[in-house]
């Protein structure tokens, strides 16, 4: 038996999957809510200011306490948000691979949901494209990914890939965007796993989305031609 028939045999309840994505999708939210608070005072000029030049220790304490709630893996992870200097934390983080909590929760949910939305759909596994991509969306194999959704729509096209993939469609592209190194599709992922977008017609109000997937150049082992340019800010 094939491991992606066994994935959807071995499947849990669907309502309590979705229920479990929901509550994952509001804390992903919430905690990236705390991140932004924490980071308007750590990195706002007020508090830090007064951490650098003043005498207060307690104020430098605060401070330090917290840029390490802003930093640690063992907490929030790489979680600065904001303008200024928050803005130029994150992108470093991204730039620099580091994880935060938030992101992380959040695609979490969106494995959640790409799994509920795809089981019980045999057509799924038995399509070499789509399982080849729904197994690396499984095991977190960004690239690969990426690589077959690229040859997704390659030879089947945006309109077939969208009515293979259905309800999942949106998650893959958003899944994609919170884990790739691209900084610029972010925003547009992490509305989609909080459930802050409003769901958007077919093929149209995907159409930012599927633009910032695809404009991501292929790895090393996957030349691009010189003329062409084929393919992460909550």
């Amino acid at each position: 038996m094939s491991d992606a028939a066994t994935a959807l045999a071995t499947d849990p309840d669907a309502d309590t999957l979705d229920a479990l994505c929901r509550d994952l999708a509001e804390a992903a939210d919430a905690v990236g809510e705390a991140a932004r608070y924490a980071s308007g005072l750590a990195l706002g000029p007020r508090l830090t200011a007064g951490a650098l030049v003043g005498r207060g220790g307690s104020r430098r304490r605060a401070w330090r306490t917290l840029l390490r709630t802003l930093t640690d893996p063992a907490g929030l992870g790489w979680a600065p948000r904001g303008r200024g200097l928050a803005r130029a934390g994150w992108l470093a983080g991204i730039l620099g691979g580091r994880e935060s909590l938030a992101v992380s929760t959040a695609v979490c949910g969106l494995k959640g949901r790409i799994r509920s939305a795809t089981a019980g759909r045999p057509e799924l596994p038995a399509d070499p494209d789509c399982a080849a991509l729904l197994r690396a969306v499984a095991e977190d194999r960004q690239a690969d990914a990426a690589r077959a959704f690229r040859t997704l729509l390659r030879e089947r096209g945006a309109p077939r890939a969208f009515t293979l993939l259905g309800p999942a469609f949106a998650d893959v592209l958003a899944w994609h965007a919170l884990t790739d190194e691209n900084p610029f599709n972010d925003h547009a992922g992490w509305q989609v796993a909080t459930g802050r977008a409003v769901t958007p017609e077919p093929l149209l109000g995907l159409g930012a989305a599927l633009r910032a997937f695809c404009a991501r150049s292929p790895g090393p082992a996957e030349p691009a031609p010189a003329a062409a340019n084929p393919w992460r800010s909550p």
